[in-house]
């Protein structure tokens, strides 16, 4: 019982402190910059990022006419698919991995090259169905 009047506590002071953060927005929304020499710059950066964009594009297409540019950009595309699918293969496995450690620390030799791989046990707490950070 102990513990649950500690959790509760604790819910009862994290509740106020977001209250009081949500007083402090509130006040910090008052605070806006309003400058319309800002708003000019503003402007002309964002003529500017066209201008770059449009030049980006120009240059691409251009390699886009490329063999081995096309090749490469294919070739990376399908590694990056299949460095996904391994990456969740190897999360699947490691979490089956029994440990009562927080963090485990394995070692291992891949091509003559140490590798130090970690992991993470990890609680999240939800309130209300939204990730407590």
């Amino acid at each position: 019982m102990a513990k649950q009047n500690q959790i509760e506590n604790l819910l009862q002071e994290l509740m106020k402190l977001k209250e009081k953060m949500e007083d402090a927005k509130a006040i910090l929304k008052h605070y806006k910059i309003k400058s319309e020499r800002l708003d000019d710059l503003k402007k002309a950066k964002k003529e500017l990022n066209e201008q770059i964009s449009e030049e980006k594009d120009r240059i691409e297409a251009e390699y886009y006419e490329d063999a081995d540019f096309e090749k490469a950009n294919n070739d990376a595309l399908t590694f990056k698919n299949q460095i996904k699918e391994k990456s969740a293969e190897l999360k699947k496995v490691m979490s089956e991995v029994d440990t009562d450690e927080i963090v485990s620390t394995y070692k291992y030799n891949i091509h003559g090259e140490e590798l130090k791989m970690q992991v993470e046990r990890s609680v999240k707490v939800y309130i209300n169905g939204k990730e407590e950070k």
